[in-house]
């Protein structure tokens, strides 16, 4: 049966490790590229870990086994990058970046010490031993920091997300935000092992865990959208930097007559051409649209309605569908056919907004006007 789970796990998540590969090709290259290092790194520990059992024990096998089992400590180091360039794209690889490499430069230095004293004879298990647990405590400390570090990048993230696009679905990373929430039930049985000789039950936790993650992973890598357009990212990123609070008219970018004059085009594009069923429409895609600057349009959108972009676009998505589920001649459509028409990403993201602006689900209400 061990034999059964080790190759799932080593299968799974070598298919993963070319699936985000092959993703980097598509969309948001450089983080797919770090988020396939992550899933390779896993897929190498779990192949140190599963047959190393059958190596040599010449000491240079053990030894490279050893610093391959623990890669472990790299796991946080590509998550933290992959991440980074997720959020930050088109952004490169940064110097500070190689500080997240240091822990692992130090358990090498450390399993070459070890091995080297071992093969020389040296009574030096005591001191080994409590090296061995100081660097545990350390790696396990520097794990939680940099999942921190990665929960707060999601979070601000999500909070940006929503000034540039009308839907976040495949944009706002929530599935990894969730994912660092998962993350401890892998990694807090691993704690448990240092101090425990029966492993059994806590080893199927880990593997049950572990399967989930990268299912899961798998399933919404695939259904990535571009965060930032490719041709449009160097305007994005230019705009980002301007602070939403910032005041524009004290900065002389824009005057009442001006704004008013947006105002009055950005109604009548709304009215007339219906940008919001485009599930796809971004502040940027907008602004093109209005021959007007993104963050111009972003000032005028949060001070003259103030809501951000997101909750505008999907305020008109909103009264959209409320009219298609109390036309008797859409009846035949879905609820998800109408999230659809009414330029919603999914079905879910059209209940949830729907309920919180009416009190009701689509189908309670369409129920109510339709006796």
């Amino acid at each position: 049966m061990d034999l059964y789970l080790s190759l799932i796990r080593i299968g799974a998540s070598l298919m993963l490790t070319f699936v985000a590969f092959s993703q980097s090709y598509r969309i948001n290259k450089n983080a797919n590229s770090y988020l396939a290092t992550l899933f390779g790194v896993l897929t190498i520990l779990f192949i140190s870990t599963d047959v190393g059992e059958y190596i040599s024990e010449k000491w240079i096998w053990l030894y490279a086994i050893n610093i391959l089992e623990n890669n472990t400590i790299l796991i946080p180091s590509f998550l933290y990058i992959a991440v980074y360039h997720f959020v930050h794209a088109p952004a490169n690889f940064l110097k500070k970046h190689y500080l997240l490499f240091l822990p692992f430069l130090f358990v090498a230095i450390f399993e070459t010490f070890s091995i080297w004293a071992e093969t020389h004879s040296l009574a030096l298990e005591d001191f080994i031993d409590t090296l061995d647990f100081i660097f545990l405590i350390g790696l396990w400390i520097f794990s939680l920091i940099v999942f921190y570090w990665v929960v707060k990048m999601l979070a601000n993230h999500h909070k940006n997300v929503l000034k540039f696009h009308a839907n976040t679905q495949g944009v706002d990373l929530n599935w990894l935000y969730k994912l660092m929430f998962i993350f401890p039930i892998y990694f807090i049985p691993q704690v448990v092992f240092y101090f425990i000789s029966n492993q059994y039950y806590l080893t199927n936790i880990s593997d049950i865990t572990l399967f989930f993650m990268l299912f899961y992973s798998g399933f919404h890598i695939v259904q990535q959208r571009e965060i930032f357009d490719l041709t449009m990212q160097g305007k994005v990123l230019a705009e980002k930097e301007i602070p939403e609070q910032i005041d524009v008219e004290k900065e002389g970018l824009i005057d009442e007559h001006l704004m008013l004059e947006i105002v009055n085009n950005l109604e009548k594009v709304m009215k007339e051409d219906k940008p919001y069923l485009n599930k796809n429409l971004s502040l940027n895609l907008l602004a093109d649209k209005l021959n007007s600057r993104t963050h111009i349009l972003s000032y005028v959108i949060n001070s003259h309605y103030n809501i951000n972009f997101y909750n505008y676009i999907n305020n008109f998505r909103f009264d959209y569908c409320k009219a298609l589920l109390k036309n008797p001649k859409k009846q035949h459509l879905s609820i998800e056919g109408i999230a659809l028409e009414g330029g919603f990403g999914s079905k879910s993201t059209f209940n949830t907004l729907f309920k919180k602006q009416s009190g009701m689900t689509p189908t309670q209400y369409k129920n109510t006007n339709n006796q």
